[in-house]
């Protein structure tokens, strides 16, 4: 009769907890399922195949381990670690090395350049009388932001990379290796005109300018520079031309020093397109245009100079570039002739600005930037 009780007892157990066991050799303790760890991905490339997508163990969990008292353990009630309450590790991502990059092919010498008049509201070659169209671009390596925007370890590459001072002159002799890449890169892109915007009227400039000749390529040349011979744009007329800064002189005897020395040199040769008297007045100009003035100054100015020395000196276009918005008011303003005909610039240009997009993706989705 106990014996019976003892059947009945188990049976009645067994129908009312049928997932526990009821033999009599002691369980282990019960393990997580290696499909619940999450898995260590490896450090790859973004091309990796095993990016495309996760893997079905990821995906799917399996069923036993999902228990309906989130992830409470049914022995002992203590918490267990359940994929629930284990963070995946963040998955790394190193950019594959980028290929080495080819060498550009040697641009084309086409022989040297002439010297390129206005006439009227065009420029025309000044020895075949052809129609001149200028394309190119801004040359200015300052690098000036280099040390913030370059994080980590950024080794330079051949030539190699120069920090210039943002008032420093990017096409001196001591940087040929640099400014003679760049020359080739220019021509090979199919520019005609390259544009620069410090100046130092105590070097020889006469390498780049060559060199630049040969590949058939015009330069715009700044007359004002950024820490000595500049044109105030924050001081109101005539303050910006006849003032006198402690420490610096008259700012219009500076300037107009500088910006003569830098005439008479680059006024030799035929490959100079255009001289720059001033730039984009109007962003740092806080008192509400009204140094413009000096701008008329200086462009009249320089005319007279290159009027009196016409007999050893080509009279290069004057030229004022205001921001990519434009000004239709300054514009009428710098080329009206108010005085007399020496306080109109020869041409009035706009600053074209192009952004490149933070990614360069391809058909596919991919980043497919190289340089």
């Amino acid at each position: 009769v106990l014996l019976a009780l003892c059947l009945l007892l188990v049976a009645e157990l067994r129908t009312r907890y049928p997932d526990r066991s009821w033999n009599a050799s002691p369980q282990p303790e019960r393990q997580l399922s290696a499909a619940r760890l999450p898995r260590a991905k490896d450090v790859r490339g973004p091309e990796s195949p095993e990016d495309e997508a996760p893997d079905a163990e990821d995906e799917a969990p399996e069923a036993e381990d999902e228990a309906p008292d989130a992830g409470q353990s049914k022995e002992n009630g203590t918490r267990s670690p359940t994929n629930a309450s284990m963070p995946k590790p963040k998955r790394v991502v190193v950019q594959a090395p980028l290929p080495d990059r080819c060498a550009l092919p040697k641009a084309e010498h086409v022989g040297g350049t002439n010297p390129i008049v206005i006439k009227g509201n065009f420029f025309y070659d000044s020895v075949t009388g052809k129609r001149f169209f200028s394309k190119g671009v801004a040359y200015n390596p300052r690098n000036i932001k280099f040390e913030t925007q370059m994080k980590g370890n950024c080794t330079p590459g051949e030539p190699e990379l120069h920090k210039l001072d943002y008032g420093e002159d990017p096409i001196q002799p001591s940087m040929k290796s640099l400014w003679m890449e760049a020359l080739n890169s220019i021509a090979n892109m199919g520019a005609n005109t390259i544009r620069l915007y410090n100046i130092d009227p105590n070097i020889s400039h006469a390498d780049f300018m060559e060199e630049a000749a040969k590949l058939g390529l015009y330069v715009v040349v700044p007359l004002t520079r950024h820490d000595w011979g500049y044109l105030p744009a924050g001081m109101p007329s005539p303050s910006c031309y006849t003032a006198v800064i402690e420490g610096y002189g008259n700012v219009g005897t500076n300037v107009l020093t500088s910006a003569k020395l830098i005439a008479k040199e680059f006024s030799k040769y035929d490959n100079t397109l255009m001289f720059t008297v001033a730039n984009e007045m109007t962003v740092a100009d806080s008192k509400g245009w009204a140094a413009f003035p000096c701008v008329k100054a200086l462009t009249r100015d320089i005319h007279r100079y290159q009027a009196d020395c016409r007999a050893s000196m080509r009279r290069v276009p004057l030229l004022y570039t205001d921001a990519d918005m434009g000004s239709s008011l300054v514009a009428r303003y710098l080329t009206c002739e108010l005085e007399n005909e020496d306080d109109a610039v020869d041409a009035f240009g706009l600053n074209v600005y192009s952004y490149c997009d933070e990614q360069y993706l391809d058909s596919k989705g991919k980043d497919n930037f190289r340089y």
